[in-house]
């Protein structure tokens, strides 16, 4: 019976120390989505990996959340602990391309200043928040602007 008990309060104890963490993150996860125009991002080394991401794999990571401040990439990691990563990173000359097999979602290639290049995707109606100072990126690959009808006859 003693060891019924005992077990019941080491599961409570062991829920309640669960549900907290859990409510820390949700109270953590809005704090950091206030900072800034947030968007939700998988990530993947293209190349050699970043040294401040050990974990960081040629498969997609789960997603997360990232914000561009000026041209710094703030990445929050970690689901309990509040781990964020700035990476300070440009886009390659590639800007904004879709994913072949995944209609929703486009990715960029991003070099960061030791070589390393990660590519990261989200989903397309963040195009805007995913390349952030880089507008540029985001608007190529754009359909082209229909000719006025007095333009469309033939240039020789």
């Amino acid at each position: 019976m003693n060891t019924t008990i005992a077990a019941s309060a080491a599961l409570l104890a062991l829920s309640l120390l669960l549900l907290s963490g859990l409510l820390v993150d949700r109270r953590r996860q809005r704090a950091f989505i206030r900072e800034g125009p947030v968007f939700t991002a998988r990530f993947r080394t293209a190349g050699p990996r970043p040294p401040g991401w050990r974990g960081l794999r040629r498969g997609w990571s789960r997603r997360m959340l990232a914000y561009w401040r000026d041209d710094v990439l703030v990445i929050r990691r970690g689901l309990v602990v509040d781990r964020r990563l700035r990476l300070f990173a440009q886009i390659t000359f590639a800007g904004v391309y879709g994913l072949s097999g995944r209609r929703d979602a486009i990715a960029v290639h991003l070099r960061l200043p030791d070589g390393a290049l990660l590519e990261v995707t989200a989903p397309s109606g963040d195009r805007v928040e995913l390349v952030g100072p880089y507008l540029a990126a985001g608007i190529s690959h754009l359909p082209r602007a229909p000719l006025r009808r007095r333009d469309r006859r033939r240039r020789p």
